[in-house]
């Protein structure tokens, strides 16, 4: 009986590897998102702080203060609109990624099915093989049996 040997059983392989390193890139770029949520989320509170103690102060001390509030407050929005454009890259790659993800892990699935299929016919085949040498087995036996029932037959009738 011969080894069950797929043809494509490679490129099996390195579409595993592919599908495992996109969905490693996926992860990365998840993080990688979360962690500049986080930044973006952090500036955001600390505007907010900074304008709640401003909002606390007495109207004579909380002019001068505002004033170079409202100077922070433009460099930190520009930072914010950096974060935010770089969020946008992000998400934009995380969709291109999942992309690339979801067709590797589909061409991943056709060839597991294509090899499971092809292995179901390799055992459909060697059945058969067994079957069909079993068979040749029996009709050998049974023509040497037939043949020495003749000779015995015919040694009888030579004895006689």
């Amino acid at each position: 009986m011969k080894r069950f040997q797929w043809p494509l059983q490679r490129l099996l392989d390195v579409t595993i590897q592919q599908e495992l390193a996109a969905r490693a890139k996926l992860f990365a770029l998840s993080r990688k998102i979360a962690d500049v949520h986080r930044k973006i989320f952090h500036h955001q509170a600390s505007l907010r702080i900074a304008l709640a103690e401003l909002s606390n102060q007495n109207l004579e001390k909380r002019l001068p203060e505002q004033q170079v509030f409202m100077q922070c407050s433009e460099a930190e929005e520009k930072r914010l609109d950096k974060l935010r454009e770089n969020l946008r890259i992000l998400k934009k790659q995380r969709a291109d990624q999942i992309d690339i993800f979801t067709k590797t892990k589909s061409s991943r699935e056709t060839l597991e099915r294509l090899r499971e299929e092809s292995l179901q016919r390799h055992e459909r085949e060697t059945i058969k093989e067994q079957q069909k040498q079993l068979d040749e087995n029996a009709q050998t036996a049974f023509a040497r049996k037939m043949i020495s029932l003749a000779g015995m037959q015919s040694g009888m009738r030579s004895a006689t």
